[in-house]
């Protein structure tokens, strides 16, 4: 939201990575919703054995286990478009450079973060069979449907490869540019920050089967790794707007079309020697001459008001004119009309 606002307030306009980023709070607040219900109601991932559960008892944890699928599914959705944000932010920093060999790697490192994700997505519904026994709580469906590890593993190892490619990707362009290495040393370390959320996944994955798969750690990591995701996804426009660069609007902006035509006229108001190419002015300035200082703040037409109405001519006889027609005398200029321009 602050990516999003801030972009707005600077330039007056979202770009696709600050849309997709704003894409993101959707499945966000989806998995904060269910994660709470599933912390409060529980889930199937105990040993119950010995245990006798009221009616209720038993509904909620079942209620918890179902949320725990949608859980995992929208905290893959929300990695994953954060992900697609830093990609649209590589898009438009390449676009510019007209270069195939970028647009092919894009291309590729797109394909597999949907490839990746689809992966999670099978690896989160076809572990555990009947699918019913996802969220059966009596009898133990098994640690298949409760533990759920092959989500766990798969969502780790795409997790980290897709990281990877995010990270390794610009670093080649950073380098063949013409900045200097200060700039690049701060550009290849903020590109870098894809790898804090590598380093939670590692820390995650065995933490996780070493308290068999408890539910209250899986989810208090998980959203660990997604506040590193975030940090990484938005670090380079935040770190922008503090550095004050970046797009921005123009500052000055004319209320109405009337206000600028105003201020148009009211600018060509101020040079009235200037004249249209073409114009005699306009000739004999190219020949080195121009109008004498004391004549340059005569108007042009002296005596006569702009804004008098003036009722049109009289329309003459055209056949008496045209007898007594004849070309007029000519005219001889003052000598001191104009002057050496110095």
């Amino acid at each position: 939201m602050l990516r999003v606002g801030g972009r707005f307030i600077r330039s007056e306009r979202l770009f696709m990575e600050d849309r997709v980023a704003a894409l993101a709070l959707i499945p966000l607040y989806a998995r904060m919703g269910c994660v709470h219900v599933v912390l409060v109601y529980g889930t199937n991932n105990v040993d119950l054995s010995g245990a006798r559960l009221s009616e209720e008892a038993l509904r909620r944890r079942e209620i918890g286990s179902g949320l725990v699928l949608a859980s995992r599914f929208f905290y893959a959705a929300t990695l994953w478009i954060l992900k697609n944000t830093i990609l649209e932010f590589f898009k438009r920093l390449t676009g510019v450079t007209w270069e195939r060999s970028y647009e092919m790697t894009l291309l590729i490192i797109r394909c597999t973060l949907a490839a990746t994700f689809i992966a999670v997505l099978i690896s989160d519904l076809a572990e555990c069979q009947p699918f019913a026994h996802y969220w059966q709580v009596l009898p133990d469906p098994g640690g298949q449907c409760r533990q759920g590890y092959a989500q766990l593993l798969t969502m780790a190892v795409c997790n980290i490869l897709t990281d990877l490619l995010l990270v390794f990707f610009p670093i080649p362009i950073i380098i063949r540019s013409q900045m200097t290495v200060k700039r690049k040393v701060q550009l290849t370390l903020l590109f870098s920050l894809s790898l804090a959320p590598v380093g939670v996944t590692l820390y995650r994955v065995p933490h996780i089967i070493w308290q068999d798969g408890n539910q209250q750690t899986r989810s208090l990591l998980a959203s660990v790794e997604l506040l590193f995701a975030t940090a990484a996804a938005n670090a380079l426009v935040l770190g922008s707007f503090v550095r004050d660069r970046g797009t921005k609007k123009k500052k000055f902006k004319y209320g109405s079309v009337a206000d600028s035509m105003d201020r148009s006229s009211a600018s060509r108001s101020r040079r009235p020697t200037v004249r249209p190419w073409g114009s005699d002015e306009d000739l004999v300035r190219d020949m080195g001459y121009g109008i004498d200082p004391n004549l340059r703040e005569i108007p042009e037409s002296p005596g006569i008001d702009d804004n008098k109405f003036y009722p049109a001519a009289p329309v003459g006889n055209i056949a008496s004119d045209m007898k007594h027609w004849q070309f007029p005398e000519p005219i001889t200029c003052p000598e001191q009309l104009f002057c050496y321009s110095a």
